[in-house]
């Protein structure tokens, strides 16, 4: 793994790593963290649209750069929230609902937190529209059970969102998706019914 030194990664350089970018979780957070430490985060952001050539690398990054430096994105959620109405591959969208899903949880849980005055009301719809795109259009179970546990937090303000939620995830449990995505879809279908 290569060393990057604090505030030493330029835009130029930082998408020539992301182009030789593996799945390797090491080598996300390096990249996560090295956008951050040398003020990358909106080159990041771009290079997460779909005409950089590298946009899945560039979200796998932008969620570590997320998990490990959330207050660090706070600044960048409009454009963040952007990226979930683009038609980015389900390796990227994975990291986008991964972060919508803690994200809408903060935003409607009863403790106060500085997202609630972040997530503006664009940006939410802007992910509730991405993750039902994922929920619609993709067979990959984790990206599925972020964009699941995102639109429940979402329902929780537009009240829209469980009517279409629940059919979706009933004919769904009817599909052969793995046991862990069906235990997650029984469990929102159940506080659906609560």
């Amino acid at each position: 793994m290569k060393k990057i030194k604090k505030n030493s990664l330029t835009a130029n350089q930082l998408k020539k790593e992301l182009q030789n970018l593996k799945a390797y979780k090491d080598e996300r957070v390096r990249l996560g963290v090295a956008a951050v430490e040398s003020n990358l985060l909106s080159e990041l952001i771009d290079l997460c649209k779909p005409e950089s050539g590298v946009s899945h690398q560039a979200c796998w990054s932008l969620e570590q750069s997320f998990l490990l430096h959330e207050d660090s994105c706070y600044p960048y959620l409009k454009e963040i929230g952007a990226l979930y109405e683009m038609p980015i591959n389900s390796s990227g969208m994975r990291a986008l609902c991964k972060i919508s899903s803690i994200l809408s949880k903060k935003y409607y849980c009863k403790k106060e937190s500085i997202v609630k005055s972040l997530l503006t009301q664009t940006i939410r719809e802007q992910m509730v529209e991405g993750c039902f795109q994922v929920l619609i259009t993709t067979d990959k179970t984790a990206n599925m059970a972020y964009a699941v546990y995102s639109l429940f937090e979402f329902g929780k303000e537009f009240d829209w969102i469980y009517p279409e939620l629940k059919p979706i995830l009933l004919q769904k449990l009817d599909e052969n998706y793995g046991n862990g995505f069906k235990s997650s879809a029984r469990r929102i279908i159940a506080k659906l019914d609560y």
